[in-house]
């Protein structure tokens, strides 16, 4: 009796799901901590359709105008709607990582995202084009050395991008490629960020964020242990010579008056070695995998590459952009296997919001689902299998209608990500 009486007079009652899920956040915590959340998300959007009620103030959405209704700039919400809180603090601790261009407020972060454009502008990465090369010459050689035997790819590819990313950040590689093995600190990073996704599941119900006030002391001291790494790090590129072309140069430097404090420098390390360096090994793993199981794409692909390029010193970044095969099966790399599959809440702002064609109450927390919208039949036409096709210029008419804006790897709107570029 009392759940229908919370149904019939909740402002989200016209929203179709689970029942028990418009009473509680159990279902959806409990698939959340089982490793199973888009997935559950994903069964109920192909039940349901394109918007779903996933629990009692919480809405999913698949179509793509959702994704501007709720990240990009409005006439109401001009940067986009507010992110919650509690959700991002359970992935970046507050005090540790204050003025971070993640935890940034609105006017923070627009001073900050003008000095990282500059670390990501084209001009920049053209000059950090033989840093990040030296190490993908490393990984073509090893995996040269290790013909005719089985090669661990997941190993291979994280290796890969945390040594090219520390050497931008920190100036050193981590030397995880040369050595072929982990260090603590980067074994440790996915394990922490799946911890922070259970984290902010439970924060939901007050009884697990009361429990959870009581250990933060206990994540501050892991937080401590990190900006240590990254602080230690960052002292000895600081003290190495200057203007070697990678982040740190562009974001320490001067620049038309703008310029990043030293706490500013060690929170962006953190946050690029830790949220940075673990999405791109998961797109190229992904993409690894889907080339493997389909050998008529991959044999497309070497065949685009081979009649490309005579020699390996002619591959850099701007040939490489030339190549459509090449970007087609990365964009549905991207789609199957995106590296945030999960959504990231925002909070629909006073007066309620229309997003893609529904009317929100205010207070809703509201996402697309990347795994449900980038899977939809909605949206794409045989959406289990990979296609690269779908994403050439030239689009075969079977595949003219599906909905591509609706893959948003690198989110959109004010607070998109720098790695677009």
């Amino acid at each position: 009796m009392v759940t229908i009486l919370y149904d019939l007079r909740h402002p989200l009652r016209r929203y179709p799901g689970p029942k028990f899920a418009a009473v509680s956040y159990l279902p959806s915590t409990w698939a959340t901590i089982r490793g199973r959340g888009p997935k559950w998300i994903r069964s109920l959007h192909e039940k349901y359709g394109p918007v779903v009620r996933v629990a009692p103030d919480e809405l999913s959405f698949t179509d793509k105008q959702a994704w501007k209704d709720i990240m990009g700039a409005t006439p109401a919400a001009k940067y986009g709607m507010k992110r919650s809180d509690d959700f991002f603090s359970c992935f970046f601790e507050q005090k540790s990582t204050a003025k971070s261009i993640v935890s940034a407020d609105e006017e923070e972060h627009r001073r900050l995202r003008r000095l990282f454009s500059q670390a990501f502008s084209k001009n920049a990465l053209a000059a950090q084009e033989p840093l990040i090369m030296t190490h993908v010459d490393l990984l073509v050689q090893k995996l040269k050395e290790s013909s005719g035997e089985l090669v661990n790819m997941v190993d291979m590819h994280t290796f890969t991008v945390f040594d090219t990313v520390a050497d931008l950040v920190f100036g050193e590689s981590l030397y995880l490629l040369d050595n072929n093995e982990y260090i603590p600190w980067v074994k440790s990073v996915p394990g922490y960020l799946g911890a922070s996704i259970v984290g902010a599941s439970l924060i939901r119900m007050r009884f697990f964020k009361f429990l959870m006030k009581i250990f933060m002391p206990i994540v501050a001291n892991h937080y401590e242990r990190f900006h240590k790494f990254t602080s230690d790090k960052i002292n000895l590129r600081l003290s190495s010579t200057p203007g070697r072309p990678d982040v740190i140069n562009f974001i320490s430097n001067p620049h038309e008056g703008m310029s990043l404090s030293r706490e500013e420098i060690d929170n962006a390390g953190l946050v690029m070695m830790v949220a940075g360096s673990d999405t791109t090994p998961s797109s190229l793993i992904g993409l690894t995998y889907l080339l493997l199981k389909n050998r008529e794409t991959l044999d497309k692909l070497a065949q685009e590459i081979r009649s490309t390029f005579d020699s390996d010193s002619s591959i850099n970044l701007k040939s490489l952009s030339k190549l459509e095969y090449l970007g087609a099966c990365i964009e549905e790399g991207f789609r199957m296997y995106s590296p945030t599959p999960i959504g990231f809440p925002r909070i629909v702002h006073s007066g309620g919001a229309s997003i893609a064609g529904f009317w929100v109450p205010e207070g809703t927390s509201v996402y697309v689902t990347p795994l449900a919208a980038n899977f939809s039949p909605l949206n794409f036409r045989n959406p289990e299998s990979f296609i690269p096709e779908r994403w050439l210029p030239q689009t075969e008419a079977a595949y003219s209608g599906d909905q591509k804006a609706v893959v948003q790897s690198f989110s959109i709107g004010p607070r998109d990500c720098l790695g677009r570029t």
